[in-house]
């Protein structure tokens, strides 16, 4: 039998496309390490075959290295778009070890010939191969069209070189979507040019509007245009906010301090605000900063979540200690803090076990606020009564990249930096269906930005009820998708056996879901969360209302959260996830299109389209920018009405008082 020797690496056999010996002392551009729960006995004609496959249809070249007679890693060597083609075709291999023998791996594998394939296969690489061209030099009788730098980033020492490469590398998805030359011409008196070449007028205007476009996103991220928004709701109910601890319940301390809103006998009697409107100009201030926030990630590919959600308030311990427990100051200083380098945060939970059964019970009763509603947006049925509301059950759980590298457990010799951690998600749903049976939803995984813990931030608006220790935040957070095939098969299997405990109680304080506790996982399972989400619509609206029961790590009990959403944000921001390089949303006019002046389905007229015309974004957040304030429409104004009787519902809990009137 022709099997790997234990500890080394293979070297090819007769017929093998690949030279190992020509990679010594190169640089691996990927490494795949197999997780030794899917390693199995492989035969050389095995890893031959998957070798050669490799390099014929991405060129890249592969290394194996051995353990035992187990392929134990590959090294992947080829330019980056190959290298992820690569990557899946290796992860799909490894996934396959459950479905493999290691006697059905001594056959050869031929497959049989496809006619179709073959052809639609052929056509692909020739289409790939034609349009490799544009990223070479451009010939000399073509139709060209100059772009000046923007001045704004030259002044801040941005230049094109430093955005997209030496030699514009980053624009080569833009060359090949379009079918253009873009070239970086020398500078003349600072001033920094790109041609764009195109073999006909089209080709290059479309080249134009999409490079335009990408520089239009690149000022609106230099120059921060994010603005913040901090609304203390009940400021004429207090003078004084004192630093108080954050209670036991909370699942995590890692910021202990939380600000309260001293109630005055000489103000407003506590909970008054909700029987009031909020003011037209901060309405408006409102207004402009959530259509800020969404017209600063139109052009922003990636997978967004916008919510409003009510948690408690804390404090950042990174600029407020704990000695400063028990500290009392005025509002207006508190404020002005919060709106400078102290950090404000809204928790994702807002009450424990208890309060939070009992607030659930209420709104539950509150038939004349709420109506039954689909539990997962236009999936699932709807029921005929609050009361028999059933749950989507979610999982979410955050991974080391199994792929990456190691991190040293050690101190270094040298002076160089570990590489950045980098973390994977697997969420998973669960939804009912009209039989009350549970159906699995497909895994979906993401991944966050090299070195960060958390989502991407793209919103801060806080609407404080600061007397009661909590607030509001418009929340709109992003993450990077993952295609399955770029993910590591270990967790991939891991999303495939997650599964509802049999015989689950839906009253229960236990947690719902069990997954298998290998010895790679639990070493890359950093932390995560279990999800039990009621939804309940408003009336006369298309917003809903999630009530959430949450397991977090090492907590044998639940805590509780409550958001509110529009039912057709989820589709608006799915235009992101699959945003082409250089294209834009076409969500219309933001505002009317996330905030439907009626509450009920956003439009798009034609009037109001105009602001979609290339060149218009810059002159838009000029626009939000000045002093100048922009009316409110009726569709913020329905919204934080509809948050305020809400909030009078949970605080008739809360508060231990009668029931506000809505």
């Amino acid at each position: 039998m022709d099997t790997a020797p234990s500890d080394i690496r293979f070297a090819p056999q007769p017929g093998s496309s690949v030279d190992t010996h020509t990679l010594i002392g190169k640089k691996p551009n990927k490494i795949i390490p197999v997780p030794p729960e899917l390693r199995r006995h492989t035969v050389a004609r095995e890893r031959d075959t998957l070798v050669n496959d490799i390099k014929i249809n991405t060129g890249c070249s592969v290394d194996s290295h051995w353990e035992h007679g187990k392929i134990s890693q590959f090294d992947i060597y080829g330019p980056g778009a190959s290298v992820d083609i690569a990557v899946r075709q290796i992860n799909h291999w490894i996934s396959r070890v459950h479905a493999k023998s290691k006697e059905s791996s001594a056959w050869a594998k031929t497959p049989a010939f496809d006619s179709n394939r073959w052809y639609y296969e052929e056509v692909e690489e020739k289409e790939r191969d034609r349009k490799q061209v544009f990223k070479g030099p451009a010939p000399n009788t073509l139709e060209r069209q100059a772009e000046c730098w923007p001045e704004s980033l030259s002044n801040q020492s941005i230049t094109p070189r430093d955005v997209f490469g030496n030699k514009l590398e980053r624009l080569d998805s833009l060359r090949m979507q379009d079918e253009v030359f873009i070239t970086l011409l020398p500078a003349h008196y600072g001033i920094w040019t790109i041609e764009i070449l195109g073999p006909n007028v089209i080709n290059v205007e479309a080249a134009e509007s999409h490079f335009l476009t990408i520089v239009e996103k690149i000022c609106t991220e230099s120059f921060g245009t994010q603005h913040s928004f901090n609304l203390i709701l009940d400021d004429r109910e207090g003078i004084d906010v004192v630093l108080e601890e954050a209670e036991m319940w909370w699942p995590n301390h890692n910021d202990r301090i939380v600000p309260r809103l001293l109630p005055h006998r000489m103000m407003d009697d506590p909970g008054s605000f909700r029987r009031e409107s909020l003011h037209a100009t901060y309405l408006s201030k409102l207004q402009n900063s959530f259509q800020l926030a969404l017209e600063a990630v139109r052009q922003t590919k990636g997978a967004y979540d916008l919510t409003i959600r009510l948690g408690c308030l804390a404090i950042s311990s990174k600029h407020v200690k704990d000695d400063k427990i028990g500290h009392i100051s005025h509002k207006e200083n508190f404020l002005k803090e919060i709106d400078g380098k102290v950090q404000l945060d809204v928790k994702k939970w807002f009450a424990d076990g208890v309060v939070g059964a009992q607030i659930f019970r209420q709104l539950v009763s509150a038939s004349n606020f709420l109506e039954p509603t689909r539990s997962a947006g236009y999936f699932g049925y709807v029921p005929t009564s609050l009361e028999q509301t059933r749950p989507t059950f979610r999982g979410t759980w955050v991974f080391r990249d199994p792929a990456a590298p190691p991190r040293q457990q050690h101190p270094s010799n040298t002076m160089q930096p570990p590489p950045p951690m980098c973390l994977l998600i697997v969420q998973i749903d669960w939804t009912d269906d009209e039989e009350g049976v549970y159906e699995k939803s497909a895994p979906r995984f993401y991944k966050l930005e090299q070195g960060k813990l958390g989502p991407r931030k793209n919103m801060d608006i806080y609407l404080l009820e600061l007397g009661e220790r909590r607030g509001w935040h418009f929340a709109l957070e992003s993450l990077i998708s993952v295609h399955p095939k770029s993910v590591s098969p270990i967790l991939i299997d891991f999303a495939e056996r997650a599964k509802i405990k049999p015989n689950y109680d839906m009253s229960s304080t236990e947690s719902f879901a069990e997954w298998d506790q290998t010895p790679t996982i639990k070493r890359h399972l950093q932390t995560g969360r279990l999800d039990t989400v009621y939804s309940f619509g408003i009336q006369k609206t298309c917003y809903k209302v999630e009530v959430t029961k949450m397991w977090y790590p090492q907590q044998k009990l639940p805590v509780w959260g409550l958001a509110v959403r529009h039912v057709e944000w989820a589709t608006h921001l799915a235009e992101l996830e699959r945003l082409p390089i250089g294209r834009q949303a076409d969500w219309g006019h933001t505002v009317s299109t996330f905030l439907p002046d009626d509450g009920l389905t956003s439009y798009s007229s034609g009037e109001e389209n105009i602001d979609l015309d290339m060149g218009h974004l810059s002159l838009r957040l000029a626009e939000y920018n000045s002093n100048t304030d922009v009316p409110p429409r009726d569709g913020i104004r329905i919204l934080t009405d509809k948050l305020m009787q809400l909030s009078a519902i949970i605080s008739s809990v809360t508060s231990g008082g009668k029931r506000a009137s809505i």
